[in-house]
């Protein structure tokens, strides 16, 4: 599966131009943290992480009042059109629901970024200018610790990085911020 096809699928399923903005920033991520995880592998496994991030919320319109069903529902309509293990890591940042356990660094990354982009959109947002050039890991992590910011964003999902990846909790809010940051033109921040 190419980039462009996972993106034409995305545009067929999902209308909310704010949910395909959050599935922009999980491909940034994801490619990001391909690349710090596998610092000596081939591209074509980064772009396999980056479409994960692509599709990953792909279903979310469908299945918005049926968490049980997320993930299902995107299988059921285009999984033999994705590589088994990209259908496989999808399905797993909704493991709490469908109960398809993360395994590999693959499945752990989406399931941890997922939440944080969000946080890190959030944090932007709160920012007096609105923009991601403007946001440092510290603002971001004094964010973090507000329970009451960003009540939806998982806080514990997200520090699955440091057991689950090995990878510093500063760390990973640096590499998705990054990334987040390399394409803030099309997330409108």
């Amino acid at each position: 599966m190419t980039r462009e096809e996972a993106y034409d699928i995305l545009l067929s399923l999902i209308k909310n131009e704010n949910l395909i903005r959050h599935h922009l920033a999980c491909e940034a991520a994801m490619k990001a943290l391909y690349r710090r995880l596998n610092p000596n592998a081939v591209s074509q496994d980064e772009e396999k992480w980056g479409i994960v991030g692509l599709l990953h919320d792909a279903d979310y319109e469908l299945s918005k009042n049926h968490p049980s069903r997320h993930t299902l529902i995107l299988e059921e309509k285009i999984g033999g059109k994705i590589p088994a293990d990209i259908m496989y890591a999808i399905k797993s940042h909704n493991f709490q629901n469908n109960h398809v356990e993360p395994q590999t660094f693959m499945d752990w990354s989406i399931y941890c970024v997922d939440e944080l982009t969000g946080l890190i959109v959030a944090a932007a947002l709160v920012h007096p200018d609105k923009k991601l050039a403007s946001l440092d890991v510290n603002f971001i992590m004094n964010r973090f610790n507000e329970t009451s910011f960003a009540k939806g964003a998982n806080r514990d999902q997200i520090k699955f990085c440091e057991e689950k990846l090995g990878i510093a909790l500063d760390e990973f809010m640096q590499i998705t911020l990054s990334a987040m940051q390399a394409i803030a033109p099309e997330l409108g921040l």
